[in-house]
């Protein structure tokens, strides 16, 4: 069925552990009645859209930065495609995607969009948010999908199904082992700092980045300050000394807190946290010699730079499904959450990376 098949061999998923969880019954419950909401759209569905057309990419129905930064990160096979690509998505995700090379428009709402002005609509996914839009706004307008009915099928590497998928529905015509070498989370590349920000970084010469805080307590690491100290007391000469505390509002405790904790022989902490928009943050991790941090949005946006990283990953998240060998990411899976990581090995990944950088 094709909500649980992966059609692209190459591509990782976990059918086994999704159907530990769910039902069959549940799955074909689900598909037909997506089926149904497509009833009257089925006629306009195409499979592959021409070199020239111009295609509007629909996003809905997701508000995760991380799972945005995967799922559409496949367009960097389309930068050098003749035809237009504007991107449909919600507001609390438009800004991610500023100054992208890539995507010629952005919108957030569809007053401004003229049907008229696509020749096919690219339907993220069969969601229901999507469908209900595809079918109120842009009903006559043909359309091609990525995802179809895999929307909530089997956990995947929603990093390589984009590459796979794009590749397919643009007709690139690129084969699996290109595919997978090339696969990476997709932003901008921008490395110039701003001058400010610059500014205050340059004191600090060689610095790591640390993602701060997180969404769920499970990916939410709590022992930086240990980590730091064990860092500290390995540190030799060349090594970065200057750590810069990234991260949103639900790191700000924990940054104060480790800003808080003493004095270090050979490290300069600097936190950024809560200050940043994420392309800054992106702009920031670029200029790092190693990202650190959990699984999470601003683990994505790292895995979009240059940048090499150590990642933590709790027991839901498997770290294969995560990442791809272009992300240059050393990963530490635990059975539990990512707290369960012992400082002292956290640190000793950290300089084993360093030394390979």
């Amino acid at each position: 069925m094709s909500s649980t098949f992966m059609p692209y061999w190459w591509v990782s998923s976990e059918p086994a552990a999704f159907f530990n969880r769910i039902s069959r019954f549940t799955v074909v419950k689900k598909h037909l009645h997506r089926r149904m909401v497509m009833a009257t759209q089925s006629r306009r569905e195409v499979f592959h859209i021409k070199p020239n057309q111009r295609v509007l990419w629909i996003y809905y129905g997701k508000h995760a930065i991380g799972d945005a930064i995967m799922d559409l990160s496949g367009r960097a096979l389309l930068r050098d495609r003749p035809g237009p690509v504007d991107l449909l998505t919600t507001s609390s995700l438009k800004a991610l995607f500023d100054g992208d090379d890539v995507f010629r428009h952005i919108y957030e709402g569809t007053d401004k969009i003229d049907p008229d002005d696509y020749d096919v609509i690219l339907v993220h996914e069969f969601n229901y948010p999507t469908l209900r839009l595809k079918k109120r706004r842009f009903c006559k307008t043909p359309f091609a999908s990525l995802f179809r009915y895999y929307v909530a099928g089997p956990d995947r590497n929603s990093t390589q199904f984009s590459f796979a998928a794009v590749n397919k529905v643009f007709g690139l015509g690129l084969r699996a082992q290109t595919l997978s070498e090339m696969a990476k989370p997709y932003l901008r590349e921008e490395p110039e700092l701003p001058q400010e920000l610059a500014t205050e970084l340059m004191p600090l010469g060689l610095f790591i980045t640390i993602g701060m805080g997180g969404v769920e307590p499970r990916r939410t690491y709590a022992h930086w300050e240990a980590c730091l100290r064990a860092y500290d007391e390995a540190f030799r000469p060349g090594m970065p000394g200057g750590i810069v505390l990234l991260g949103s509002g639900n790191g700000l405790a924990h940054a104060r807190a480790l800003m808080k904790s003493g004095r270090f022989a050979n490290l300069k902490l600097v936190s950024l946290v809560g200050e940043l928009s994420l392309r800054d943050a992106k702009r920031v991790i670029a200029n790092s010699e190693l990202y650190v941090g959990a699984d999470g949005g601003l683990m994505h946006v790292a895995h979009a730079t240059p940048t090499p990283s150590v990642t933590l990953f709790a027991a839901a998240e498997p770290a294969h499904l995560r990442l791809t060998p272009r992300c240059r990411s050393i990963a530490l899976q635990t059975r539990s959450d990512v707290s369960a990581i012992d400082p002292q090995e956290l640190a000793q990944t950290i300089v084993g990376s360093l030394e390979n950088r």
